[in-house]
């Protein structure tokens, strides 16, 4: 049974194949087919979702299928996730039964379940989104989890490849910069820019402060990518330097690595890193015809200026439409038509 629930577990020849397949959709626009006739997805959002969610939706659509959207807890009743759980409480359903039921109704399912920030081990492990695969007897992608989100790793390929030329992308400079935001956030999407980034063959620079490190496992696999493409991946600690002579700067925000035992140290770590901003004179300092990318939601004028986002650089418009031919190809791999 195909598994996009962790991510880099996808080998090489699926990851060419998904890319292949979301650029042919990219070219193609929203066409519809009805390769799917007959498929339906269910997709269960235990967080918020406006991209992932509409795009999963539109993409089931346009290939002839149905999609059910969930939100767990509105309309449905609130899940356990516990072995062994006593359910006496407000739970009324445990997710183990709930996922073995909709895995009876659906040829797929999608689900979104992110990180805690206050259970170090449940979300090193992406527990949750494994107690979802476990429970179910279909398909399961991935529609961002404690540590991963594939949906938006595919998307962004897809616009790098049509942004640069899918042949013109080994050698370029790649910079994820770490940028200030008001709340603590997962690094699903981090760690998934900065695997999909390694895996195409470009070179990568991780810019962030002291305190936010990425998770070592992930950097180690980065930098396997990274080696096999004769490549390498970097780390900076100051925003400035990180921006010459980059081709793509990834602006995103993720927690500090003290989330979890010191968050109001973690706090004030964020707070005091507000001029990681970027800026159109931090973006002067890239390559010409360099790429700015956000995967959205964006918090203008404290992740990027105005400037910035409505300036000729900026791909973020083009990186959600493309997850839309992302997910197509994802449902066309799971589903194996």
């Amino acid at each position: 049974m195909p598994d996009l629930t962790h991510w880099p577990a996808v080998d090489d020849a699926d990851w060419k194949r998904l890319l292949a397949s979301a650029r042919r959709h990219q070219r193609a626009g929203q066409s519809w087919t009805d390769a799917a006739h007959g498929k339906s997805a269910g997709l269960l959002f235990f967080n918020p979702s406006l991209r992932t969610r509409c795009s999963m939706e539109r993409a089931a659509h346009q290939l002839g299928a149905h999609a059910t959207s969930l939100t767990p807890g509105e309309g449905t009743w609130n899940f356990a996730w516990e072995e062994g759980a006593v359910m006496d409480g407000a739970e009324a359903e445990h997710v183990r039964d709930a996922l073995g039921v909709l895995s009876r109704y659906y040829d797929a399912l999608g689900v979104r379940v992110f990180a805690s920030l206050s259970d170090r081990r449940q979300d090193e492990t992406d527990a949750l989104m494994q107690t979802v695969a476990r429970a179910a007897s279909v398909p399961v992608i991935n529609l961002e989890s404690a540590r991963y989100h594939p949906c938006q790793a595919l998307g962004d390929a897809t616009t790098l490849a049509a942004h640069f030329g899918k042949d013109a992308l080994a050698g370029k400079r790649f910079v994820l910069s770490w940028a200030p935001h008001p709340k603590a956030l997962p690094r699903a999407v981090p760690h998934s820019a900065l695997l999909m980034a390694a895996r195409l063959g470009l070179d990568v620079t991780v810019a962030r402060p002291d305190g936010f490190a990425l998770d070592d496992t992930v950097m180690t696999q980065a930098r396997a990518y990274a080696e096999a493409h004769g490549t390498a991946v970097t780390e900076a600690s100051t925003p400035d330097a990180a921006f010459d002579d980059a081709d793509v700067i990834y602006a995103k925000s993720w927690a500090g690595g003290r989330v979890y035992d010191d968050p109001a140290r973690e706090a004030q770590q964020r707070a005091s890193c507000a001029n990681w901003r970027v800026t159109a004179e931090r973006m002067a300092r890239t390559r010409p015809g360099a790429a700015f990318m956000h995967c959205l939601p964006v918090r203008r004028n404290v992740v990027a200026d105005d400037a910035v986002l409505d300036g000729s650089a900026s791909v973020h418009l083009q990186q959600a439409e493309n997850r839309l031919y992302a997910q197509k190809a994802m449902l066309e791999h799971v589903w194996e038509i």
